[in-house]
């Protein structure tokens, strides 16, 4: 159904280079909730072909979700309602969807808005998490893939806006609320979550109110065996890696950094609230303001059991066709810990709103709107989170098979008496009789307690505080008369943000490391240990289960902080370390964008074109300690010693023209095509800009470092976009589009050498003998470190098709939805070159389909999401590597049944044949993560009135 007139004579459009909003304006959001939300068809049909208008009605390329009733969204959690369209997947955190990613460009690429406005991050970096927001909380989601000059840049991927409800746009009294108990299959628990809207207008509704509050408590079971990350060419001192046939292997060798056999619990709790207030002091003017606030908190605590590896330690070294280690044997520096990981995401966000929106004439309104926002992510001084070790000096035998999970063993026995290999260097076999030769260690019961000792002690975590202020102008000017020009849109907006990262550990000081030797531990029988059983059922789904232990030795790692304290009269508390920053970034913009419409052959056609200049200011702070010096604790640890800090700031600058132009033919009055063309932009991570140098990793052989570069400039992409959609019947249609964007700027990690120097004195020495290890003078000590920084220079081209489809069948009830996506790029990663720096990640195709039944008092519905292999990152947690996610496929289901006409008892179900994610690294045998988050049942009942 076209808004326009179809008697207007077609004009030839000048191309004018503009931006504004990416979402539609205040006043035309405004506008279209009073003209098409005042009445309301409810259910999964009623919310079909909302979205399904608003994707139809759009100058570019827009999809949609819109809830089923209030507070009644498709499903419980807003990202795993967004990877239903198609283009969209998500990445999910302890197996509930948290971050997006759009046509392969990942959460920080997709700008997202709440109401228009751009929300405060609790992240690091731009990322936006969607499970701090309660779906019942959501009017709508529109997800805009093209961009428009109205929209606020920063958005390669996609700008989604996230719409909630208001009190004019409901109209009169209406209450809503649900109450249900939530399942989880791991855990066992069941825990509740709770909502309710109500919302009414006075005095002829020149008034309203809205008052939204949802809370929700979970506790959920993780089961994981994982590895930090895959070394690469490291040094095999005690022997060169061979093939299984025996002969000796001269290409590039991966070995696993550690194995670890992982359970976290997770406690998840959230509490949202909304308030709108709306007056109207006049027949054209509108003012609203509102206030959203969020507190999640996500306390999480692991025990794990695993093993430490070291290139110049292992001996036996067996490697397949690709490098990858397959078969080792260490028994000298090898560290076998147990556990009591603490990891706590602590985070609260506000925003306020006030919005002015005044149609001064019949052609002109105006909107002012001023908003803040404010998110927290509390490391409650360093004891955010925490990492407690306990275990011994080992010996492990590690084989890797066709299995994902690998095979392990302990030896038994402390004295060596039945160890058969053979430590060898470069083919020579040494003697065991040799005074050089250091013996096998081992331990008569792994999980007796009386083999434990101390060994690292950490404790630490990043707080993270992010404020937006923004302010916008916005106006649109509709024409009179048949000219062809129908609109024009303008505006201004005055944005900033700070972001500062603090980082808390307690590292820099030593004591992190008291006991790295595992000795000088006193009586170890008066600290608690218990046998943890992680069940049968541990991983069972893995191919290869059973290879790994599932009993190991469990305690409560705070308790070891005490203990430990007060023995040794140690504080083990972490401090602010010089690795904190701040980022200011202050952008002005305005933009115009001009609307026009006529016939060409007798189609109706409308067309946009405009463009948005921005102009950014970017001042980064940090401090910066210079190490004086590095300390051997252990075989696996070394402490650096810091020097005075520096305070410092950097500043840079950048201007940017982004210009669109769109068409909509209406070829029939049901088929359409669209084209259009844009210029978008995505600025640098903010951690990415920290001007300062971190120590990553201080083990012997294994020097790391890491910088940021205050430098970096945006991401620049030039983008096409076409379709074709066909709306034949009531919430039904087919549509077919191509895409494509030509990707400048991208960054890339890049690898040097790093050459840290001390004046006068030893930068690396052994506290034990106190002796001088590697100062190349006396004057002087060096240590070099592989340090890896950002740089701008990459190019890329992502182009991709999207399909879907959307068919209601008549008056059966029955209906189903359909989409896919496939995506490629000339940027892709070849496996065997670990040179290559650059590829473009998060790439893959992805299917949905959703399959629902709507009829009387009952609803069903049953949705399949697949998405296929990708990569993830150019990079791991503490390997040389990359890391890949192997595909995964989920279904969901849920069904209701209405009581009466107000009342409604409901059953959901998330992940039900209780998939698990798989990361890898180079090669599908180079295990990173297993996790197998389990099945969730809900149970509820949901009243309006």
């Amino acid at each position: 159904m076209a808004h326009y007139k179809k008697n207007k004579v077609a004009s030839s459009v000048l191309a004018v280079l503009g931006t504004v909003a990416a979402t539609p304006t205040m006043a035309e959001t405004e506008t279209q909730i009073k003209e098409t939300e005042v009445i309301e068809v409810r259910g999964i049909r009623g919310a079909l072909g909302r979205a399904m208008d608003t994707k139809r009605e759009a100058g570019g390329v827009v999809d949609s979700i819109s809830a089923e009733d209030i507070g009644k969204f498709p499903d419980t959690n807003l990202a795993e309602s967004l990877q239903r369209i198609s283009g969209v997947s998500i990445d999910r955190s302890g197996g509930e969807g948290q971050k997006i990613t759009v046509r392969g460009f990942g959460p920080q690429f997709n700008t997202v808005l709440v109401n228009g406005r751009q929300q405060a991050s609790e992240d690091a970096g731009r990322d936006f998490s969607f499970d701090t927001i309660a779906a019942e909380m959501v009017r709508s989601l529109d997800v805009h893939k093209t961009s428009t000059a109205t929209l606020q840049s920063g958005g390669i991927g996609s700008t989604v806006n996230i719409n909630t409800a208001k009190p004019f746009a409901i109209g009169g009294f209406k209450a809503a609320g649900s109450v249900k108990a939530i399942y989880d299959g791991n855990s066992e628990e069941t825990t509740p979550q709770v909502s309710g809207l109500i919302s009414n207008t006075f005095n002829e509704e020149t008034f309203g109110v809205l008052l939204a509050v949802s809370y929700l408590e979970r506790e959920t079971r993780l089961n994981r065996a994982q590895s930090a990350g895959w070394r690469e060419n490291s040094d095999f001192v005690r022997g060169t890696p061979r093939t299984a046939s025996g002969e000796l292997y001269s290409g590039n060798v991966f070995i696993p950094q550690n194995f670890d056999s992982l359970v976290t619990t997770e406690k998840r709790e959230r509490t949202n609230a909304n308030l709108v207030v709306q007056y109207a002091p006049a027949d054209n003017l509108v003012v609203t303001a509102d206030a959203l606030y969020s507190d999640f908190d996500v306390k999480s605590d692991t025990t794990s059991y695993g093993h430490w590896f070291s290139a110049n330690n292992v001996e036996n070294v067996i490697v397949d066709e690709n490098g990858t280690v397959t078969d080792m044997y260490q028994e000298v520096g090898l560290a076998t810990d147990f556990h009591a990981k603490k990891a706590d995401r602590l985070t609260e966000s506000k925003s306020f709103g006030l919005n002015f929106d005044w149609e001064v004439n019949d052609n002109l309104n105006m909107q002012f709107d001023i908003s803040h926002s404010n998110a927290t992510r509390d490391a409650n001084n360093g004891r955010g989170g925490s990492l407690a070790l306990l275990g011994y000096a080992n010996r492990v035998q590690w084989t890797l098979d066709d299995n994902i999970l690998p095979y392990y063993s302990n030896f038994a026995d402390a004295d060596g008496s039945i160890y058969s290999g053979q430590q060898e260097a470069d083919g020579v076999v040494q003697d065991p009789n040799s005074p050089d030769y250091v013996p096998p260690q081992g331990v008569s019961d792994y999980l007796d307690p009386a083999n434990s000792g101390a060994h690292v002690m950490i404790r630490g975590g990043n707080e993270v505080e992010d404020d937006i202020t923004q302010v916008k102008w916005d106006g649109v000017w509709t024409a009179d008369g048949d000219s062809g020009f129908a609109a024009a849109k303008f505006g201004v907006m005055f944005s900033s943000e700070t972001k500062t990262v603090n980082e808390w550990n307690n590292t820099n000081s030593g004591i992190h490391c008291t006991y790295c030797n595992y000795q000088d531990f006193p009586d170890v029988s008066a600290f608690e240990q218990e046998i943890f059983d992680a069940g049968d059922d541990f991983l069972s789904d893995v191919s290869g289960s059973g290879r790994t232990p599932t009993r190991w030795l469990s305690f409560d790692g705070e308790a070891l902080f005490d203990y430990l304290g007060s023995i040794e009269g140690i504080d083990f508390d972490a401090v602010k370390t010089s690795n904190s920053f701040e980022v200011e970034e202050e952008t002005s913009s305005f933009y115009l964008e001009l609307d026009f419409e006529g016939e060409v052959a007798g189609m109706f056609i409308s067309s946009t074109a405009g463009f948005r200049y921005e102009s950014t200011d970017v001042e980064v702070s940090a401090s910066q300690a210079n190490v004086q010096s590095l300390s051997i604790l252990d075989a696996t640890e070394m402490l650096a010693a810091y020097g005075p800090t520096t305070d410092f700031s950097e500043k840079s600058s950048y201007d940017e023209i982004l210009p669109n132009f769109s068409v909509k033919l209406e070829i029939t009055d049901d088929l359409l095509a669209r084209a259009a063309v844009s210029k978008t932009l995505t600025r640098p991570t903010l951690s990415s800009l920290r001007p300062i140098t971190k120590l990553d990793t201080v083990r012997q052989g294994n020097l790391q470092s890491s910088s940021g570069n205050a430098k970096l400039i945006p991401f620049i992409s030039d983008n096409l976009d076409l379709s074709l959609e066909w709306y034949y019947d009531q919430a039904s249609y087919l549509s077919a589009g191509y895409f494509r964007k030509h990707v400048a700027n991208f960054i890339t990690n890049v690898k040097q050498e790093r050459t840290f120097v001390t004046e006068g004195g030893s930068l690396l020495t052994d506290p034990s003998t106190g002796s001088d290890v590697s100062a190349p003078d006396a004057d002087d000590s060096v240590a070099v470190f592989t340090n890896t920084a950002p740089e701008n220079g990459e190019s890329a081209t992502v182009d991709g098709w999207e399909f879907a489809a959307q068919h209601t069948f008549g008056e059966s009830g029955f209906g189903v939805i359909a989409n896919a996506t496939i995506v490629d790029s000339d940027a892709e990663l070849d496996n065997a070159d670990i040179t290559q720096v650059f590829a473009v990640t998060g790439l893959s195709d992805s299917l949905n389909l959703v399959a629902f039944y709507e009829k009387g008092s009952f609803q069903g519905r049953i949705a399949y999401n697949w998405r296929d292999t990708f990569l993830q990152s150019l990079s791991q947690g503490g390997g040389d590597g990359v890391t890949y996610v192997e595909d995964y496929a989920q279904w969901d289901a849920s069904a209701s049944y209405d009581l009466t006409d107000g009342m409604t008892v409901f059953v959901e179900g998330i992940n039900l044949t209780e998939e698990y994610t798989h990361s890898r690294g180079r090669f599908a045998n180079q295990l990173l993560d297993i996790v197998d988050s389990g099945r969730r049942i809900s149970l509820g009942v949901r009243g309006t009135f």
